[in-house]
């Protein structure tokens, strides 16, 4: 079973799908990041990333309401258009955004107020401070 079909049964893929490949790019997120990502991430990074694929949108249960992962690639450059802002220095020397929901908020991988996992936090005030937990991995 591949982690797509072993997602949360809340999501429902709207954009996108399996697109094997990037591992180089697989590789650059993993070294680049500044916290230790987790498997069932690297293994969804590793199925999503070929070619020009740019990742999955989800829909949560069925409400409209859309989560967008990206992949290696738009990762790498979402990270690096961001960590350019002095504003994001020290939120992002600490995560490592995965997505967003294709309006004002962005998912990331950090160590929050409740420890390490999966948060969300608005686009406009990358903060600790403000984030939420969602979950401790992208299965959970």
């Amino acid at each position: 079973m591949n982690i797509i079909s072993n997602l949360n049964e809340r999501l429902t893929i709207v954009e996108g799908g399996v697109c094997h490949g990037g591992e180089d790019k697989v590789q650059k997120v993993l070294s680049q990041s500044p916290v230790k990502l987790p498997d069932d991430y690297i293994e969804f990074l590793k199925i999503i990333s070929g070619d020009e694929n740019l990742g999955i949108g989800f829909e949560v249960d069925g409400d409209g309401a859309e989560i967008y992962i990206w992949s290696a690639e738009l990762s790498l450059q979402n990270m690096n258009l961001e960590f350019n802002q002095p504003f994001n220095k020290d939120f992002l020397s600490c995560s490592w955004l995965i997505g967003d929901d294709l309006g004002g908020l962005v998912y990331f991988y950090g160590i929050g107020k409740e420890g390490f996992g999966l948060y969300r936090v608005s686009a406009g005030g990358l903060s600790y401070n403000y984030a939420k937990k969602i979950a401790d991995s992208l299965t959970g």
